[in-house]
């Protein structure tokens, strides 16, 4: 396993076609300059944005809870990391969102037992 892997986190947001004042919230995971999004499944206006800190603009409860579900969004992702390194897997930004959407692992049902 390779001991100076890059792994980054940051969050954009992608304004609407058919509606340019909204925007959907998106995740991007980088490991080794390879990188994908995931999408939060929020929509924003887009105006209320900061690019600078990837954060919701103001201090609006609206603001409090996307900020809070992008911090925890961000926390996962990390803890997601820490746990592949501690099974020693090969990380890839591919591997890392699948854990995120639990489609990493096969899981058993009560026929297969």
């Amino acid at each position: 396993m390779r001991t100076n892997q890059t792994y980054s986190v940051s969050f954009f947001i992608r304004k609407k076609k058919k509606q340019p004042q909204l925007a959907a919230l998106y995740s991007r995971i980088t490991v080794n300059g390879r990188s994908l999004e995931l999408s939060l499944k929020r929509t924003i206006p887009s105006e209320k944005w900061d690019s600078v800190k990837n954060r919701y603009k103001g201090n609006s409860e609206e603001a409090k809870i996307i900020n809070a579900k992008i911090q925890g969004n961000h926390s996962k992702l990390l803890s997601i990391y820490d746990e592949l390194i501690k099974e020693d897997k090969i990380i890839t930004a591919q591997l890392v969102k699948a854990r995120y959407l639990g489609t990493d692992q096969k899981h058993k049902s009560l026929t297969d037992l």
